[in-house]
């Protein structure tokens, strides 16, 4: 019998408890501000009552604190200590920061590495262009799971219940070029797991093209992107093969230095 906090599954159990807690934790992560109650619950699409008793929880654990004015929410300072271990035990920019380089001096474009996180991705490195005037993107932009390169490539790879969340939720168009059709999303999904790469001309900026690939650890999970960003005319769509060979390589290495052969399978 499963318990009410758990879900079938034919791997191992996730306990809804837990996956709530970083549901919770990635929006308060995302929005950079404190949150209160409603506003959490109305973008988990959950009951109020149950994201309350999770954030009073949180809260007296240190994971979140509590405004005493507003009464919102925001990430407590324990997270600090967190963030600082999980850096030094694991840190996929210093084993990805060759690679970088390496592809923005073979592609002349700006290079980035995101990190997945639940159904997104989290630019966390950027090895600029040496271009008198390049395009960039600041680390610590967490992209669009459906419009840009980064965020969709790592929802391809992403559980089904991550899946469905983006596709209930509004998809406003950035630009005319911006996918935000709910069918053609699970469409480009399908297409990424196949290729292993993505690209997003015009979508977020018109003009401006994002191309990656994914990077995978043990067992084919998914722990972030590598690609490049630049004008749509240096970086068409489709790519040119030689590019796309380039990051697909470094994607391919990354990967196996993370246990991980899904490149050779794929």
């Amino acid at each position: 019998m499963v318990q009410d906090d758990e879900k079938p599954s034919t791997g191992p159990v996730l306990l809804e408890s837990v996956e709530m807690v970083f549901r919770l934790l990635d929006e308060l992560t995302a929005a950079r501000r404190p949150l209160g109650v409603t506003e959490l619950a109305h973008q988990l699409q959950t009951a109020k009552p149950r994201t309350y008793r999770h954030l009073a929880s949180m809260r007296q654990l240190g994971i979140l604190e509590q405004d005493p004015v507003s009464e919102k929410y925001l990430l407590g300072a324990r997270l600090v200590a967190y963030g600082e271990a999980a850096g030094e035990q694991f840190d996929l920019r210093a084993i990805a920061d060759p690679y970088l380089t390496r592809i923005r001096d073979a592609t002349g474009q700006t290079a980035l590495l995101a990190v997945a996180t639940h159904d997104t991705a989290l630019v966390v490195s950027c090895v600029e262009s040496k271009a008198n005037v390049c395009i960039s993107v600041k680390p610590g932009n967490r992209v669009l799971p459906y419009c840009s390169a980064q965020g969709r490539t790592v929802l391809a790879f992403a559980d089904a219940a991550s899946q469905q969340r983006v596709l209930r939720r509004k998809m406003p168009r950035l630009t005319e070029r911006t996918l935000h059709d709910p069918d053609e999303l699970v469409q480009r999904l399908a297409l990424i797991r196949q290729r292993l790469y993505d690209d997003a001309d015009g979508e977020v900026t018109l003009g401006i093209n994002a191309l990656c690939c994914p990077i995978f650890r043990e067992n084919d999970l998914i722990v972030g992107t590598i690609g490049i960003v630049g004008p749509s005319a240096a970086i068409p769509s489709p790519p040119p093969a030689a590019m796309l060979r380039e990051l697909q390589s470094a994607a391919a290495e990354i990967s196996e230095r993370l246990h991980a052969g899904t490149y050779r399978r794929l």
